[in-house]
């Protein structure tokens, strides 16, 4: 028997993205263009799993990035703010526990996310106006990280870039996109 998961990994055609590990497919990339050459914007789906691990290790993106919550268990997103300041959203279907279903991450904010505690899957969308390219995401090392959020240590060692590993996704990096 496959697992929602599976399901949606096999329907979707869900790879793992370079550097951040996370399962995803774009689902819409606009044929406008920007002056740089880029997509005027971008959707995907994500997927996030406890086994075999599928996260969103830490990155900074150049442009915002607009989360929103769709099934499975609720996402815990990590933002390190550049005056030293860090701060969770959990990203689910609980309001009323304090949980968002769509948040936006700003433009320069470090970010990381994965299947918050206590979960196995989460199934997410993002969407970014200017779009994704490989030229707009970073990855950002553990050791960029450490000693500057306090309380954040032991997620800065799970979530940040190991280091010595690729933080730039390749110049000619293009996620495939969902064909229905």
């Amino acid at each position: 028997m496959t697992s929602r998961p599976e399901e949606l990994i096999a329907y979707f055609g869900m790879k793992p993205l370079p550097v951040e590990e996370t399962y995803f497919i774009n689902t819409y990339i606009s044929e406008a263009k920007t002056a740089e050459g880029g997509p005027a914007g971008t959707a995907g789906l994500g997927l996030y799993l406890t086994a075999p691990r599928s996260a969103s290790t830490a990155h900074v993106l150049t442009f915002d990035e607009v989360w929103h919550f769709y099934e499975g268990d609720p996402v815990a997103l990590y933002e390190f703010h550049p005056d030293g300041t860090a701060r969770t959203i959990l990203l689910g279907r609980d309001i009323a526990a304090g949980q968002v279903m769509q948040h936006t991450i700003k433009a320069g904010v470090i970010q990381a996310g994965e299947v918050a505690p206590g979960g196995t899957w989460s199934l997410f969308a993002c969407t970014m106006s200017p779009g994704f390219n490989a030229t707009c995401f970073e990855g950002v090392t553990k050791s960029e990280l450490r000693g500057k959020y306090a309380g954040y240590e032991e997620i800065i060692e799970r979530m940040g870039v190991p280091d010595g590993h690729e933080t730039s996704l390749p110049a000619d990096y293009v996620n495939e996109r969902f064909k229905s």
